[in-house]
């Protein structure tokens, strides 16, 4: 059921132009005159009114209405307390394991059900008190879990998991922003929830886009897994997030052919990362990758016209290539799966989850950016058990299987067979990842 959620995206939202959003968004920004027609025909007492009652409500707000930055606050002082985390953490892991015990089936006849204590620790604490009745006084009704809660939890997958402790630079792309310190210098007294935007509004800096990637899994094709999710500018193109992707078919080691044309070997240190072809399909316009021959959205389209015209997809070729097509010039919704196709037969799909205005928090340079990367599972070497292996053996009648995986130590202490006459040393796909 698990894997059936991950694979559901949606409900996708109405369609976004960027350059529209991104002109529509900085316009209130831009400093300049700003006035509002119900504002104006309002009397002196009326605004004086109005304005004691804004600063009156800002200065003392009541706890629901709270600003999101002290929700922040409290969250990490008592995440940043170690006696306070340690106590939600295990008030949280008791209860959830006291949900998982009702909501299971009954234990087979003559075992037992293990049962879960109650943790203790420093619960007593005056701190941990005190947090205790700030929670206790929250008056949401969906605070507390039910026993139909545990039909939503599950055990942590890879997915889960970053091999990243930090955004990682992937690109040289530079974040403009606009100066928004003199930002109502210019402004009447109005309200900022009366004003109206400045029409003055001519440049307008990036927008970023969170974007999510899936690949489908191997031995269940019809779900999908997160594979990663980046951060990239409006003014960067389909072919800068492409050459971004952790993928493997982008990694392949380069085969090397004798004289008749066999493989006899693999070289892993000339790979050039370039991509074979590629294509984008946004919102029924296919973005092939330029070449003057193959184009692989002419492909795609060729390959649809051989189907009945009540099954052929409505798609058509889009006037620019995927290397030249920036996001600004994109109509996207978010929570809409999009599709990748490249190195002959490896698809991707990628999910919009946000298209926003740059912060003073963004990273300025160095995009795209990997936000999240799920560590890649490898397989073990078969001598040692111990480390991942490297190496896939072909042909070595020492090895008690062909091909047998090994990890570079383990390959050196064997040292080189005695007739290698039809022993292939092939080297494996290592992901590649800067911490």
């Amino acid at each position: 059921m698990s894997r059936g959620f991950d694979s559901y995206f949606g409900p996708p939202s109405q369609p976004i132009n960027v350059a529209e959003f991104l002109q529509q968004a900085n316009s209130a920004l831009l400093p300049g005159p700003f006035t509002n027609a119900s504002w104006e025909h309002l009397t002196p007492e009326h605004r004086n009114a109005v304005e004691a009652e804004i600063t009156e409500w800002c200065s003392s707000p009541p706890l629901h209405h709270r600003s999101i930055s002290d929700l922040k606050s409290s969250l990490e002082q008592a995440w940043d307390n170690p006696v306070l985390s340690a106590y939600v953490m295990r008030q949280h892991e008791f209860t959830v394991a006291s949900l998982r015990g009702q909501a299971d089936a009954p234990a087979p006849k003559g075992r037992k059900r293990k049962r879960h204590i109650a943790p203790e620790g420093s619960e007593s604490a005056p701190e941990v008190l005190q947090l205790q009745e700030k929670l206790d006084a929250v008056n949401l009704r969906c605070w507390g879990l039910t026993v139909e809660s545990a039909l939503c939890m599950r055990a942590a997958k890879n997915s889960d998991y970053n091999a990243l402790d930090a955004p990682k630079k992937m690109g040289t792309g530079v974040l403009r922003t606009l100066d928004h310190g003199d930002v109502g210098v210019m402004r009447s007294s109005t309200p900022d929830s009366l004003r109206s935007p400045s029409p003055d509004a001519i440049s307008y800096p990036n927008a970023v886009i969170s974007l999510t990637v899936y690949n489908r899994i191997s031995y269940l094709p019809s779900c999908l897994t997160r594979s990663s999710q980046h951060a990239v500018l409006s003014t960067q193109t389909l072919g800068d997030l492409l050459r971004i992707l952790p993928c493997a078919s982008s990694n392949m080691p380069i085969e090397e052919l004798d004289a008749e044309g066999d493989v006899s070997g693999y070289n892993i240190t000339d790979q050039t990362g370039e991509h074979a072809g590629c294509l984008f399909s946004i919102e029924d316009l296919i973005y092939g990758d330029g070449r003057e021959t193959a184009d692989y959205a002419e492909k795609l389209i060729a390959h649809f016209q051989k189907l009945p015209e009540d099954k052929r997809p409505q798609i058509k070729k889009a006037l620019t290539s995927a290397s030249e097509t920036t996001f600004n010039a994109l109509t996207l919704r978010t929570h809409q799966p999009y599709w990748i196709l490249h190195q002959g037969n490896c698809e991707h799909f990628f999910v919009i989850d946000q298209i926003r205005l740059a912060h003073a928090s963004d990273p300025p340079s160095g995009y795209p950016l990997t936000l999240h990367l799920t560590p890649t599972v490898q397989d073990l070497c078969r001598a040692c058990g111990k480390v991942p292996a490297v190496h896939s053996i072909v042909g070595d009648m020492r090895l008690g299987e062909s091909p047998c995986l090994l990890c570079a130590p383990c390959w050196r202490m064997m040292g080189p067979p005695k007739n290698d006459e039809g022993v292939m040393v092939v080297p494996l796909v290592i992901p590649s990842v800067n911490h």
